[in-house]
């Protein structure tokens, strides 16, 4: 009796269960790393934190160049992290207010700005934006990097601060460009990146005037700084 030899299948015709296990794989991991960079906790949210300090630090120092920060204005950042532009702002002599979604940044951003907390020149409070700890027509400027992919509601948070901001006020955002690739790393259910002109809808809608944009690739390639002013 013969005997019939197994031959093996071509790789073109193997089950793909091992790439779509690394799919699987990457995506968790990812969605993961998502979570992290939208509300930091932990080891893992401190580490990132710590990495973040000299990843966007040009894109930061940006972001508080445009805004011009002068002595002695009251400037509150939206999703300020392990705290180091609060520090840029306060050397500036401002009087700076803080809003973090993460109990674990306001603690990070704390020790960071100890002096300037106790001396009474920066007061941070944990929230996610979409009200802000301050009183009407109060802020001179308001800066936020990185944080508007997290934002629920744009619109809603770009009208408390308006409701914020004194008349002639300034808003600086920096972030990425949707109309450019994005990280593959960053989980679309959880970072909602917009195009830039998404972006100036929101700030024309939420009552924001003097809408500009600036892009510098030499910096940082796919970001840009929108700045706008209240009436």
């Amino acid at each position: 009796m013969l005997r019939r030899r197994s031959c093996p299948v071509p790789s073109a015709h193997r089950p793909p269960w091992h790439h779509r296990m690394r799919a699987t794989a990457a995506a968790t991991i990812g969605r993961y790393l998502s979570r992290q960079a939208a509300k930091p906790h932990g080891a893992v949210g401190k580490l990132m934190a710590r990495n973040w300090l000299s990843e966007t630090a040009a894109v930061n120092d940006t972001a508080v160049e445009l805004l011009h920060p002068e002595p002695g204005e009251r400037i509150c950042e939206v999703g300020f992290g392990p705290g180091r532009t609060l520090s840029l702002l306060a050397a500036a002599g401002a009087d700076v207010v803080g809003v973090e979604v993460s109990p674990a940044m306001v603690a990070m951003a704390g020790r960071r700005n100890a002096g300037s907390v106790a001396a009474g020149r920066m007061r941070l409070h944990q929230g996610d934006g979409t009200t802000l700890p301050v009183a009407d027509d109060s802020l001179d400027a308001v800066i936020g990097v990185h944080t508007i992919y997290f934002w629920p509601v744009p619109v809603a948070t770009l009208a408390e601060v308006v409701r914020a901001l004194r008349s002639g006020g300034r808003l600086v955002l920096a972030f990425r460009d949707g109309d450019h690739p994005v990280p593959v790393r960053f989980d679309p259910a959880v970072y909602h990146v917009p195009t830039t002109a998404e972006a100036r809808d929101w700030l024309h809608r939420a009552g924001f005037t003097d809408v500009g944009v600036e892009r510098r690739p030499h910096i940082a390639a796919g970001v840009v700084w929108v700045t706008a002013t209240t009436p």
